[in-house]
């Protein structure tokens, strides 16, 4: 059998007999299923432990927020509270906020269309250059001459 002489065979403890009982299938790997219970009895407490923790944790938690809520808007006005400050949201905080969106989005189309391909066009790695960047119109309008000159030394004046 090829186990018997490969490497899991000097990895294993007790070397070749282990290897043996292994490949006949009478011996496990070290672990026992009928003691994980018991193994696992501990872990499984503790977590019970942290969530039980965790539960009185956001229980305090939410209270405190309410209490806070109930500071914030008293409950005698909290419906003409919450009215006008949902008036103010949509009144001035959307409209702001949707006016500011708008017009990021116009400045950005209009650096990348306007600004950058209409003055200098789209750049591109000169081929042999080592990173250098040069306008890929220039190129595509004449690659045997940018190669010419490429061969011949000449640097780069695009």
């Amino acid at each position: 059998m090829a186990f018997m002489s490969t490497l899991p065979r000097k990895l294993l403890p007790g070397g070749s007999a282990t290897a043996q009982a292994l490949a006949d299938g009478s011996a496990a790997l070290g672990f026992d299923l009928d003691g994980a219970g018991v193994f696992f009895s501990g872990l499984w407490h503790l977590v019970k432990a942290k969530a039980a923790e965790l539960a009185a944790y956001l229980a305090t938690v939410l209270a405190a927020l309410a209490r806070k809520a109930d500071e914030l808007f008293p409950p005698g006005t909290r419906s003409e509270t919450l009215r006008s400050w949902l008036h103010v949201a949509v009144t001035v905080v959307l409209p702001a906020s949707l006016g500011a969106l708008a017009l990021f989005c116009l400045a950005r189309c209009c650096c990348r269309c306007c600004c950058a391909r209409g003055r200098r066009g789209r750049m591109m790695a000169a081929p042999g250059r080592g990173g250098a960047r040069m306008l890929r119109g220039a190129f595509e309008a004449n690659p045997r001459g940018y190669f010419r000159d490429l061969r011949t030394g000449k640097p780069l004046v695009y």
